[in-house]
């Protein structure tokens, strides 16, 4: 399986054809336009399955299917997390979990920006991360600037990820620490002297000692249309079922049962009714309003045990 990972810098329809000369299964593009700007069959080849997720239908992340793999997001998507995008892909007979990703600014809460993003995401994921997971896209992030003010810095996402068992395969395949690439994926204002390695392709063991082969395009082939390079993964085929249903209940439950006993018991009565809601949610037809409401709670409460849970560690 080919998966490839491009940030267009725009205008995907006007660019697609070199990119998709690289034949890919899969394709992830950050600062994609929405489907009614692609124009399928005409600007852009129509693939076998599509997804996309942004604010405008100018830029957004898009998910290309050119092969028999089908997207399914996950119930517990948080739009939150712009642009963190879970999706089960699935062939019919094997299935991974893909977490298409653009981290982008947080003009509410500048903590929580660009590797903010990932670091909240990877937090409220962490119950299905266990599963066969690839993580791909524009992280916008550097270990070479951990200093600056956020929430969690870029090796904090690492360190994270790693206990999980998670890694980048950059730097498994090329043996070179974070913030020392040798290979650069964006260049600044489209300049060939302001390099930067900020798109990642983060994967599961079991994937990784599957076999795979990570290659980074050169920007020569690429800087007359977009600052991003081309990651390309090819991973060999592998078996693989996800153990979660995707229903609002089984969700619900996963979430619940990773909060400590303290936190199940104070809010034991906010459990029930957001218990009641994910049946209701699996039976009924829901409007954006109530999801967005729902998946913000059960964050609250992730939140809030965390929190809880350090004070208990401190003493109070």
């Amino acid at each position: 399986m080919k998966i490839i990972e491009w940030n267009c810098q725009g205008a995907f329809r006007l660019k697609n054809k070199a990119i998709l000369e690289l034949k890919p299964d899969i394709l992830i593009v950050p600062e994609c336009e929405q489907e009614d700007k692609l124009e399928f069959g005409k600007l852009t080849p129509q693939p076998n399955d599509f997804f996309w997720y942004g604010d405008t239908n100018k830029k957004g992340i898009a998910i290309f299917s050119y092969s028999n793999c089908t997207f399914r997001l996950l119930k517990e998507f948080n739009p939150d997390f712009r642009y963190v995008v879970p999706l089960e892909v699935s062939d019919g007979r094997n299935s991974f979990l893909l977490f298409a990703i653009w981290a982008m600014d947080n003009k509410q809460n500048p903590l929580a920006r660009y590797i903010g993003q990932v670091w909240n995401a990877i937090n409220f994921y962490q119950t299905i991360l266990a599963e066969n997971s690839i993580l791909i896209g524009d992280f916008n992030s550097n270990q070479i600037w951990d200093t600056k003010d956020r929430v969690a810095n870029h090796t904090d996402v690492v360190n994270f990820l790693k206990q999980l068992n998670i890694e980048s395969l950059y730097h498994r395949q090329f043996d070179e620490e974070h913030g020392k690439e040798s290979l650069n994926t964006f260049f600044m204002n489209r300049n060939i002297a302001k390099p930067y390695h900020i798109d990642y392709v983060f994967a599961s063991t079991k994937i990784i000692e599957n076999g795979f082969k990570l290659t980074l395009e050169t920007s020569v082939n690429w800087i007359d249309k977009s600052d991003h390079i081309p990651l390309i993964l090819e991973i060999e085929p592998f078996e693989s079922s996800l153990k979660i249903k995707n229903t609002f209940q089984e969700m619900a439950s996963r979430h619940f049962q990773s909060l400590t006993n303290f936190t199940r018991s104070k809010f034991s009565e906010e459990l029930l009714e957001l218990e009641i809601l994910a049946t209701k949610f699996d039976n009924e037809q829901t409007t954006n309003e109530q999801l967005t409401k729902f998946i913000k709670d059960i964050d609250t409460l992730k939140q809030i045990d965390k929190l809880t849970t350090r004070l208990n560690k401190n003493g109070y």
